[in-house]
This record gives C-alpha cells, sequence and structure tokens, in this order.
C-alpha cells in the first residue's frame, strides 16, 4: 500500500505541474427541466477522475499542446469580421468552448481558464440585435452552413455556462434559440430547415442536440416544440428519415445520403431527446443504427466512413480518406450516451476500442497535431491548421473523464482501465475514491484501492473485456468469482472498507484477425485492446518498405509475436511497447531471398506512423 500511494502522490505531483492543479469541485448549473429518462451510469464531471497512463498523458497533452495555445482570435475571425473565410469556419468557437471547458474542469489550468472567459464574452459581443450568431452575410443566411455554426455556438456556450456557472452567455444562447424558432417551422412564413444546410438537411437539423439542452436548462417550452419540429422534418418527403428508416431495418448508408458526421450528430441529439420524452422508439432506432456499424461499418480501430460517408455492406477500404476524425468522435458520444443509458458494457467496449486505437491514433502523441482522416494504411497526415477534424479530436479526449470511471445505482463502475484516482461521489451521497495502480494496456494487472471515511456496502463493478479470456479477481488477496455477468461486468458486493484492495489480472495475450471481404489474404495483429501496425521506422536493417514483408501462417506460435519495451522514438508514455513479430521476405531483396525468414517490430496503431513514416495494420498472407 506504502508504494502505491506513493505512486499516486508522484501522479499528482505530475498532474500539477503539468496542468496547474487539481480543479477545485465543480457543481453544474441545474436544468429546469429534469429528464424523463434516467441515466443507469452517471456522466462523471471530469474532475473527479484522473488518468495517468497512456489515456492520461494523451489527455494532459490535448490540454497543454493543443487547446492552450490555439489562436482565440482566429476562432473569432469569421465573427467579427463577416463573412467568414471559409463555409463553416464559425463552427470552431463552439467546439474550442466544449472541449477546453470540460479540459479546465478536469486540469484546474488557470490559464485555460482565462481564454474561456475570453472567448465566451467576445463570441458574445458578436451576437446581432435579433440573435444571429453566424458568420454569413444577410443575403446568404440560412444556407449552406449557418444552422450549424449556432448549433456549435449552443454546444459550447452552454458547456460553458454549466460548468463554470457564469449564467452571462445564457442570454445569448436564450436570443439563438429564439431566433431558430422563429425562422424555422412549419407555420405559414417560415422556413423548411431541411433546405437549411447541407446533407439532406442532417447538418441543419443536427442543432436538435442543443436545443435540448437549452430547452432542458430554461424550461422553456418553446424550445422543446422546436425540438419536436425537427423530427417531424426528418420524416417530411424532402427529409432523411432517420427514426423511421432505421426501425425499419434499414442500414445507417440508406438513411439520408449516408453522410455519418452529420448523421451520428443527429442520432446523438435523438439521445439527448430520449432522455427528455421517454419515447423507445427514440432509443431503438440508435441502438439498430449502432448494431449496423458495429456488425458491417466498422473498422478495427474504431472509426468509420470513407469519403465521408457510410457505405455498402463490409465496404471498408483501407486507404482515400478513410476515418474521418469527426466520424470518430461522434461514434465515441454515441458509445457515451448509450453506455450512460443502459448500462450495458458492450458500449463501454467500444469505446475502450475507439480511445486505445482510432482516437488516439489521430493525434500526434505530443498532443500537438490532429490528423484528418486517419486510414488503416498509409501516411497520418498531422496538423495544427483549423478545420472541422482538428476541432473535432480534443473534444473526444475532453470527454473520456466523464465514462472512463463512474457511478450507477449499485456503486461504482470502472470502463477504462488507466493509472490515476477517481474521486466519485455515490448516489447516496458517500464519497469514496479508487487509487488504480496499473501500466495497462503494456501489463494486464490492475491494482484498485479503496479510500472512504468509513466502512460502506455498495457494488463495485469491473468491466471485463470480450477479448479477455482468463480474468481473475483477488480482494485483500483472496480470490473472487470474475466472471461477467449478462452486462459484462464482473460485480463485487461487499461492506467496503479505508484499504481494501482490488486486484484485477486481464491476460494480455495476441490474437490474429483473419481478414474478409476486401481485406482477405491478410491479416490483422491485436494485443489486449491495442491493433497493431506494422511501421516502416522500425523495420530496419536492409528493409526499405512494407511491401518487402509478409506472413505465412496466422499461427500465434509460428508468429512469435513477443512484447518489449518502444524504442526511444516511440516512447509516448511510459509503458509504450513495440511487438517482436516473424515474417518472411516476399521477394529478393538486400535483406535476403524470397521467402527467408525475417524479423520486425509492430507498433500500436496509436502511435503508428507518429515519424512520418508510412504504416500498416493489414498485412499480406501468402498462401502455403
Amino acid at each position: 500500500m506504502r508504494k502505491q500511494l506513493s505512486i499516486i502522490a508522484l501522479f499528482i505531483a505530475s498532474v500539477t505541474a503539468a496542468t496547474g492543479s487539481f480543479a477545485a469541485e465543480v457543481s453544474l448549473v441545474p436544468e429546469k427541466v429534469p429528464a424523463v429518462v434516467a441515466d443507469r451510469q452517471d456522466a462523471q464531471i471530469p474532475n473527479r477522475v484522473h488518468l495517468a497512463g497512456m489515456i492520461g498523458t494523451r489527455i494532459d497533452n490535448n490540454v497543454i499542446q493543443r487547446l492552450l495555445v490555439v489562436d482565440t482570435d482566429g476562432l473569432l475571425a469569421g465573427f467579427r469580421h463577416r463573412p467568414g473565410a471559409q463555409a463553416w469556419c464559425g463552427e470552431h468557437a463552439g467546439k474550442w468552448l466544449h472541449a477546453a471547458t470540460l479540459a479546465w474542469v478536469y486540469s484546474g489550468n488557470a490559464e485555460l481558464r482565462a481564454k474561456l472567459d475570453h472567448v465566451a464574452s467576445e463570441l458574445v459581443k458578436c451576437q446581432l440585435d435579433d440573435g444571429y450568431l453566424g458568420t454569413y452575410v444577410p443575403k446568404d443566411y440560412w444556407t449552406s452552413w449557418d444552422v450549424w455554426v449556432h448549433k456549435y455556438n449552443l454546444i459550447g456556450l452552454i458547456t460553458y455556462v454549466r460548468y463554470t456557472g457564469n449564467r452571462a452567455p445564457l442570454a445569448a444562447c436564450c436570443k439563438m434559440g429564439d431566433l431558430l424558432c422563429k425562422t424555422f417551422g412549419n407555420e405559414p412564413g417560415k422556413r423548411d430547415i431541411i433546405k437549411a444546410g447541407e446533407h439532406v438537411g442532417m447538418a441543419p437539423t443536427s442543432v436538435l442536440e442543443p436545443m435540448v439542452w437549452l430547452y432542458r436548462l430554461t424550461g422553456e417550452e418553446k424550445y422543446g416544440d422546436f425540438c419536436k419540429y425537427v423530427l417531424c422534418a426528418w420524416e417530411q418527403t424532402t427529409g432523411p428519415h432517420i427514426v423511421s428508416r432505421l426501425l425499419d431495418g434499414k442500414g445507417v448508408n440508406q438513411v439520408g445520403n449516408g453522410k455519418a458526421y452529420e448523421m451520428l450528430s443527429c442520432i446523438n441529439g435523438l439521445l439527448e431527446w430520449y432522455r427528455s420524452t421517454g419515447n423507445p422508439e427514440y432509443l431503438q432506432a440508435a441502438v439498430n443504427a449502432w448494431e449496423d456499424i458495429l456488425a458491417k461499418r466498422l473498422y478495427l480501430t474504431g472509426t468509420a466512413s470513407a469519403g465521408e460517408h457510410f457505405h455498402g455492406d463490409y465496404e471498408l477500404v483501407n486507404k482515400g480518406n478513410v476515418g474521418e476524425t469527426c466520424v470518430t468522435v461522434t461514434w465515441l458520444q454515441l458509445n457515451a450516451h448509450l453506455l450512460r443509458l443502459t448500462g450495458q458494457a458492450r458500449y463501454a467496449e467500444q469505446l475502450e476500442r475507439v480511445v486505445y486505437n482510432q482516437l488516439c491514433g489521430a493525434q500526434k502523441p505530443d498532443g500537438k497535431a490532429w490528423g484528418y482522416y486517419v486510414e488503416m494504411e498509409g501516411k497520418k497526415p498531422y496538423g495544427t491548421a483549423t478545420n472541422c477534424c482538428l476541432s473535432s479530436g480534443p473534444r473526444g479526449m475532453a470527454l473520456i473523464p466523464t465514462f472512463a470511471v463512474t457511478t450507477d445505482a449499485e456503486g461504482a463502475v470502472v470502463n477504462l482501465y488507466d493509472a490515476g484516482e477517481a474521486r466519485l461521489r455515490l448516489r447516496d451521497g458517500t464519497a469514496v475514491t479508487l487509487h488504480m495502480e496499473t501500466t495497462y494496456p503494456a501489463k494486464g494487472k490492475i491494482t484498485i484501492a479503496v479510500d472512504l471515511a468509513q466502512a460502506h456496502e455498495f457494488a463495485l463493478k469491473l468491466r471485463i473485456p470480450k477479448w479477455c479470456a482468463k480474468p481473475s479477481v483477488q480482494v485483500n488477496g483472496e480470490s473472487v468469482h470474475a466472471k461477467a455477468g449478462s452486462d459484462d461486468y464482473a460485480v463485487i458486493k461487499r461492506n467496503w472498507a479505508k484499504g481494501d484492495k482490488i486486484v484485477l489480472n486481464l491476460v494480455l495475450e495476441p490474437r490474429v484477425v483473419i481478414g474478409d471481404h476486401g481485406n482477405q489474404g491478410k491479416v490483422a495483429i491485436l494485443y489486449g485492446p491495442l491493433v497493431l501496425a506494422a511501421d516502416e521506422a522500425l523495420l530496419g536493417g536492409k528493409l526499405k518498405d512494407l511491401k518487402a514483408v509478409a506472413v505465412t501462417s496466422a499461427d500465434l506460435a509460428a508468429l512469435a509475436i513477443t512484447p518489449e519495451p518502444a524504442p526511444a522514438k516511440f516512447k509516448s508514455w511510459a509503458g509504450a511497447q513495440a511487438f517482436r513479430l516473424k515474417v518472411v521476405a516476399r521477394t529478393a531483396s538486400p535483406a535476403g531471398a524470397a521467402g527467408s525468414p525475417l524479423s520486425i517490430r509492430l507498433i500500436p496503431f496509436a502511435s503508428a506512423g507518429a515519424t512520418g513514416a508510412s504504416y500498416e495494420v493489414w498485412l499480406p498472407l501468402l498462401a502455403p
């Protein structure tokens, strides 16, 4: 225990040095309209969960290296000098406010808070008297991406209001909401919102999400009526038919025009409206979309889309504008919503997949840059310019502490395994802190120490990953039943006391996925939650490029996959690893004759391509 507490102390010191300090306790500004459907798992206020391992390092880098250095004048330029330089340039201020607010709550960084206050107040100053807060000139109002920009302004400002307690921008949010209500609707003289934007109206109607927030926050029925109108607009002749087609069993590629980012944004708004109405069809439509994507349209790394659209069944090309980061983040949000609403670990399983692979893979390990499209093979297009995906990625990172470790009606729930601590308040008001010591996903041992003022009975739920065939759990040195229940959690219910220690062992083993459909004749290698990739920077010796190697067997023994410490240039966190793999030369080369045995190292997809070299997830499998 003494060693563990010293590790936690070092962790706290490192976070204090990097991000300023732990934030003071934050109380959300309450909503006036309570949700009809209560969440089964709670969304945590970000400062209650601090992570320090692989994921925690990425979150810290997101705060310091990205959100703090964004040019805030650039965020505001399109509002200060209309028209903006680019059609949807106005979305970036709201996206930044959303991510930076959550990141400030998590880190307590005073400099970030000062920037937040500045951007929120300056953005509001740009609002016109009628409530308009877009980047267009009057002749172009409500075309293309105008409603979309108002959506992100609402998302950013409402998040800022709720977490900071500064209600001043709420008046601007209401003026935006009022303007939308006056402008769009079925009544004579109002516009059709489907015609006010792109992708069969899915772009403008994705404003549903923050309009539900505004309705619940203010209690104004007109905002609720607007939400009802949006759902009606979806089902009109020219609409995308989001709910009806999903309930009819149609794939997401048959909804609207299949545009993934906008559609997922709409479905996330639908789930917020489900919370407010309790209509089970809304939840079912979202679950149907999730099941269709998971079964037929999801990449191994946890992203979707090629050319920004959903395509035909199992049509998952490896190159060509694959894995838009905006889609990655909205898919993460969809899983987070469904996890909260249902309490089913299958959604947390997908959160682990997307966080450890595609989301981290889209972020440059040092946090300074992001990729727009992050393909299964090629080079990662890291950049620092302001575009839609480079504004979305930081939002995904900032959301992780809201679901990594949380609470439900029975007690505490651990969804992601990373070193750090979670300072939780159970639903009965009991304060419980969980100290987590682990180098996961480098090692499968996770030690969780319980800290609370006095003994208290509650359930601790540990997510048992589907990929782990041999989990084991000990409490205070004694083995306990670790088999996952119907919700895929191992539940340990007992009278917990200060100092109780849980040791969860998740056996990390390599796995081979044999390609099908477009990946026939190829294999991919996984290790625990990680998707691995070959990286030309790790070939070494006389090998020149990835085309020179192949595997001859899908048998694990023949591949002899062995983890080892990552080389210095890939040391993105303390436990970073590479994985030795036996391959053969595809053709004669300076490295040897065709078919001669070779050894290369794979790297987690999260770090693949970090040096600018080419990488690939799927390796050719030579026929025997």
